[in-house]
């Protein structure tokens, strides 16, 4: 939208200026068509007194975003100048973001107000009450920052538990495009003497975080432990730098979880058996928190450089 302001004109002047002004804007749209995936030009135009007398100038000023560009308008004969600032450059792309659940039928104690129909203990199909439902606040949280989230709730246990792996391996080969992070999101299994909730910065009761990465031991390709070691690091750091204690050291174990589909891949488990619903959920704005901040606040200089080794490896 074009607002115009004229601080010293006569009706005639006023005439005569819109006139020049729609030159200037065909000429400034002469310019942007020679600039190719540029977004087009927004912002405001005010014409403004530069002086008085015969010396006096007229300023138009076409304002969007960046570094002024002053574009002179026949001015030894009306005096007039344009000054165009620079378009915004194009935002990068956002980061892509995949969550799907190996084990979709784990769920949380039931508290009141959170009860389901159970197939077994804390387990359901219930996606209002399973793992899934901290799925869809998960990607909800990350798309309000900026991520670009495809949540799969594909049910990769079905009617046996053990091969849900094997099922959910499908599921993301499945799909055309690469992700920046692959999030296997699980709920733990509470263990004796662990704690059952970390309090947060307000006071609130929430369900502690925990990331695990497989070694790939017992199989003959395991590709991707080291890059996905390291993000599964880093992550871990940055979420307790914005709750402390939150996140529980990253957790190793033989296998490969689905990780060796690319950098980055990771399983996050939120809360354990003894937790509620509610208390997992409250855990999921810090999580996103920290992806956000390692993916897109403050990157880490080395995981970039690992994934654009993979990606041009591929």
């Amino acid at each position: 939208m074009v607002r115009f302001k004229v601080v010293r004109a006569s009706r005639l002047l006023l005439v005569a200026v819109v006139v020049l002004l729609a030159a200037a804007l065909a000429l400034i749209g002469a310019r942007l068509l020679r600039q190719e995936q540029e977004p087009a030009v927004s912002g405001t135009a005010n014409l403004v007194d530069a002086g008085s007398g015969d010396e006096a100038k007229t300023t138009l000023v076409f304002a969007s975003s960046g570094v002024a560009e002053k574009l002179p308008l026949d001015p030894g004969s009306t005096g007039i100048e344009v000054e165009v600032l620079s378009r915004e450059r194009t935002s990068p792309e956002p980061k892509k973001v995949l969550i799907y659940h190996t084990h979709t039928h784990e769920a949380y104690d039931q508290a009141p107000g959170e009860t389901y129909a159970a197939l077994e203990a804390w387990r359901t199909t219930d996606a209002d009450h399973s793992v899934v439902r901290v799925g869809d606040e998960l990607a909800s949280q990350l798309r309000a920052l900026g991520f670009e989230v495809t949540h799969d709730t594909t049910d990769h246990e079905g009617n046996s538990l053990s091969t849900a792996y094997t099922r959910s391996i499908v599921t993301l080969e499945g799909y055309d495009k690469r992700f920046d992070l692959y999030i296997d999101l699980h709920r733990d299994a509470w263990t004796e003497g662990e704690e059952v909730i970390v309090a947060g910065e307000n006071g609130e009761a929430l369900a502690p975080l925990m990331l695990l990465i497989g070694n790939g031991n017992g199989f003959d390709e395991k590709p991707y432990y080291a890059e996905n070691f390291a993000f599964a690091k880093a992550l871990e750091e940055r979420i307790n730098a914005i709750s402390p204690g939150l996140c529980k050291p990253t957790l190793v174990k033989d296998g490969r979880y689905n990780q060796h589909i690319g950098v980055f891949a990771i399983l996050v488990e939120v809360g354990h058996n003894k937790n509620t619903l509610s208390q997992a959920l409250s855990a999921v704005p810090p999580l996103a928190e920290g992806i956000w901040d390692l993916m897109v606040k403050s990157p880490d200089a080395e995981l970039e450089a690992m994934q654009e080794a993979f990606v041009s490896g591929r």
